[in-house]
């Protein structure tokens, strides 16, 4: 158990000394924006160490290790834990192999729990009983030590299994290029001018209900963000919806539309100030119509080509279906072939790993739509 600087120091100066290491963390995010910090495991093929964030005060040395380039780090469904770092220390681990990833490649599920390939490999069930506990409650319990230590003593020999079964495969270069993937989703940070985009339904709006959505959408995500506190509860995203939908005037009318009182209380009057700011709008200040991409005339004829398209490929490839092309992926690549929203860079379809085994075939079907 690491619990202060020196400690730290001494166990990340020993991590950079092997090629290899698990990571995991443990964090609590109930009503927080950002995930709050419980417990970082680390294993280096000796040593497991558990290290306890709240009494560190000088992270120089982790940050140093996260960034070393001697030194994979294996992390396992790490996209949150990736968040985790990004959030408190400003990195991302690198080079970085998530196992999960791993595993997708070398023909088991995307969605393939740690505790299933850890039963797979060795025949030893995870106790999975600590996964919802609090993390932020000290004294931590000899139980929920075990808990988050068993994550990286069994991931670290497991992973150097997966990378052997990936090599084999032939898959390798895919699986690093899907990893890289992974990272830059973490750090893509949504613009809140665009945040209105997000919000269901938003597509049933006129301009101008478009405008004050687009308002009331970015103040919340920058509250919540400033506030660390989760955009529901700031206002509920459906509350969010009807106060754009029927601008109302008063306190009283957002009591009618189903506000909470809470919401009300804290937030109503900014609320019906970005109304009133999107009601003084111009008419070419007002933001274009959102599509609705299933609504498209050609969009359900298209997504099943491309469904077919991927089916192919998965099978002449042998990765899953659910590997190669998600639905919001497919949707992705359309509305950014019919320009229905902002796209940066290319869709992650006709990039990467992806663009390679479907691009020529993306290509073709897009070419007659």
């Amino acid at each position: 158990m690491i619990t202060t600087n020196a400690a730290l120091s001494e166990a990340c100066q020993r991590a950079r000394q092997v090629p290899a290491l698990a990571l995991d963390t443990e964090f609590v995010r109930t009503r927080t924006y950002y995930p709050r910090l419980g417990l970082i495991q680390l294993y280096d093929g000796e040593t497991i160490s558990l290290i306890d964030p709240l009494p560190i005060t000088d992270w120089t040395p982790f940050s140093e290790l996260l960034q070393d380039q001697k030194v994979i780090k294996y992390l396992h469904a790490g996209s949150e834990d990736l968040e985790v770092f990004c959030h408190e220390f400003g990195v991302l681990p690198q080079p970085m192999i998530d196992t999960q990833i791993l595993a997708a490649f070398s023909g088991r599920p995307l969605s393939c729990g740690f505790a299933t390939v850890v039963e797979s490999f060795t025949g030893i069930a995870l106790d999975k009983s600590e996964s919802r506990t609090d993390w932020l409650a000290r004294p931590l319990s000899e139980k929920q030590c075990q808990y988050a230590a068993a994550d990286v003593f069994y991931l670290l020999p497991i992973a150097g299994k997966l990378v052997a079964e990936a090599e084999s495969a032939g898959q390798m270069a895919a699986a690093l290029d899907e990893c890289r993937l992974l990272c830059q989703r973490r750090t893509t940070v949504l613009d809140p001018q665009e945040a209105y985009r997000e919000i269901a339904n938003a597509w049933q709006l006129r301009p101008r209900q478009l405008a004050a959505l687009r308002l009331m959408a970015a103040w919340r995500l920058e509250t919540a963000r400033e506030k660390d506190m989760a955009v529901n509860f700031v206002v509920r995203e459906e509350n969010l919806w009807k106060v754009a939908r029927f601008m109302p005037g008063s306190l009283g009318e957002l009591d009618h539309l189903g506000l909470s009182g809470q919401e009300i209380r804290f937030h109503g009057k900014m609320l019906l100030a970005k109304i009133a700011e999107a009601e003084a709008l111009n008419e070419e200040q007002l933001p274009q119509p959102v599509a609705n991409l299933i609504d498209y005339p050609q969009y359900k004829q298209v997504f099943k080509s491309l469904k077919g398209l991927v089916a192919e490929a998965a099978e002449e490839h042998g990765v899953s279906q659910e590997l190669l092309a998600s639905r919001r992926q497919i949707n992705q690549l359309l509305s950014w072939h019919w320009q229905l929203k902002p796209q940066r860079g290319k869709p992650e379809l006709v990039d990467g790993w992806r663009g390679a085994l479907l691009g020529s075939g993306i290509a073709e079907i897009l070419a007659t739509h």
